[in-house]
Formats: structure tokens, C-alpha cells, sequence
């Protein structure tokens, strides 16, 4: 029986395999790198993205390219101050208003009117008042307006009517010129009837043919004496007056209401029967 060798045929220990090792750390490596760029694309500061990409380009031995920054172009996207400003704006201006009431535009042109004559010098010649839906511009002075048996019109007139009319115009209103007379006998007119007839039908005509008033909204009417301002009767002056009653419709298109002298009795100027009421 042969001898056996010591050792002869003995199992070895396993040798330890760690080329996994290699495998696993470039796995971490690259997510390790992934995250850093993720998260250096959540901050928008252009000098650290930049200087990350170079190293980035020299660790895989690429060299340095002049690319796109991407921060440039979400800093782009990012609505400026400016562009928030704007489209706020342009937002308040595309909200839907209410419509304004007939209330609210009389109230819009006696608002104008005021400011013109103040500034023209002439706001204590007129006086506002509101009666049945309508405002009713009442020029007080006849030595503005008239002389005595008189229904031409004076420069001081002209230019008051100047401050009124285009304020009317520009919010839709329509006019109903009321013409006064004080109760002395006229010497050129029959009676006051034509002669306070004759003052409206001229303030009418300016406004219309010298300031491009619409004639479809015009009107003129005139009472004589028969309706002095209270309590002041013997106030010649004062009487030798026109009332512009001043009506106007709300954007939804109801009706003010009717002026003070009332749409029945109104004449337009040129019609024959516009002397009485």
C-alpha cells in the first residue's frame, strides 16, 4: 500500500473575486454625478453651472465648448418685473366695467362743464341743478348772454358755450335750450314769447353749426316771463336767461327721464311753431 503524500489532493481555499467592485464604484460615480447636476440645474446662478461644466468636460477629456447656458434661457422664460407690470395692467384693462348710468353721466358732464368755465373765468355766470332726471345748466347772467330785446348772441356767450358743448358731446347727451325773457313789452318782437323763442333758437344754432353739436339731439323751446326765477322776478337781468336741460340715456339704453320744460313742448330751430309752448 503506497504511502500517500502529505498534502496530495487537498481542497484550496477560494480566491476572493473583487472586479465587481470596479463595476459598482463607476455605478456610484455616475449617479454621484448625476445628482450634482441635477441639483446645480435647480439654482439659477449662471457662474457656478458654468464652472461645473468645464470640470465636468475635463474629468470625461473633452474639452471646454462655448454651449448654450441653460440658465440663460430659463432666466428667459421667468416673466421680468416689467412683463408682470404689463400683464397686470393689460388684465385691469380687459375686466369687464359696469355699465354707467344716465345718473352717472350727468353727474361726468356737469364735472366737466364746471372745470372749463372755471378755468375760462366763467363758473359764476352759470348754475347747476338737477330736476327730473336731468341737469339743467343754468346761465344766470343776461349781460353774458343778451342784451335788453335782444337774441344775438355776445362773445361772452360764444365762449361759455364753448366750455359746455364738446362735454355734452362727448357723453351722448341730448339738449333741451330752454329761452327767457323778463316781463318788460320787447320793442323788435311781438311779444316775449318770440323774443325768449328767438334766444333759445340761437344758442341751439351755435351750438349745432359753430361747434358741431349733433341737431338730432338739439332742441329749443321758450317760455317769455312766464317763468321768472323764484323771488327775483324784478331782476331784469337775471331773467334775460337760457336753461340748457341736459338729458342723457345709461349704457344699457333706458331713459333718463324727461327735462324740465318737457319733450312735447320742444321745437327744433327753423320749425315755425317753435315761438310758444
Amino acid at each position: 500500500m503506497s504511502r500517500r503524500r502529505k498534502g496530495k489532493g487537498a481542497p484550496h481555499a477560494p480566491e476572493m473575486d473583487e472586479r465587481w467592485a470596479v463595476s459598482y464604484l463607476d455605478m456610484m460615480t455616475v449617479l454621484f454625478l448625476t445628482f450634482v447636476v441635477l441639483f446645480s440645474m435647480s439654482s439659477i446662478d449662471a457662474g457656478k453651472y458654468e464652472q461645473l461644466k468645464n470640470s465636468l468636460a475635463q474629468g470625461f477629456g473633452q474639452e471646454e465648448t462655448e454651449l448654450n447656458d441653460l440658465n440663460s434661457g430659463i432666466d428667459a422664460m421667468e416673466p421680468g418685473p416689467e412683463a408682470v407690470d404689463a400683464v397686470e395692467s393689460s388684465g385691469e384693462m380687459a375686466k369687464p366695467q359696469p355699465p354707467q348710468t344716465a345718473a352717472e353721466k350727468l353727474e361726468d358732464i356737469q364735472a366737466g362743464v364746471q372745470a372749463n368755465l372755471t378755468r375760462a373765468g366763467q363758473d359764476s355766470a352759470v348754475e347747476f341743478t338737477h330736476a327730473n332726471g336731468a341737469l339743467v345748466i343754468r346761465i344766470l347772467s343776461g349781460e353774458t348772454m343778451f342784451t335788453p330785446d335782444d337774441a344775438s348772441l355776445s362773445d361772452s356767450a360764444t365762449d361759455l358755450l364753448a366750455g359746455i358743448t364738446p362735454v355734452i358731446e362727448a357723453e351722448g347727451g341730448s339738449v333741451v335750450v330752454e329761452g327767457h325773457a323778463d316781463y318788460r313789452q320787447p320793442l323788435n318782437y311781438e311779444t316775449n314769447w318770440e323774443l325768449s323763442a328767438d334766444r333759445a333758437v340761437q344758442v341751439v344754432r351755435h351750438m349745432v353749426d359753430a361747434q358741431g353739436f349733433s341737431g338730432e339731439k338739439a332742441s329749443a323751446t321758450g317760455f317769455g316771463s312766464t317763468r321768472p326765477i323764484e323771488g327775483q322776478r324784478d331782476m331784469l337781468d337775471r331773467n334775460r336767461r337760457v336753461d340748457i336741460v341736459v338729458e342723457t340715456q345709461d349704457d344699457a339704453g333706458a331713459d333718463a327721464g324727461a327735462g324740465t320744460s318737457g319733450a312735447s313742448g320742444a321745437a327744433t330751430p327753423g320749425d315755425p311753431d317753435s315761438d310758444e309752448t
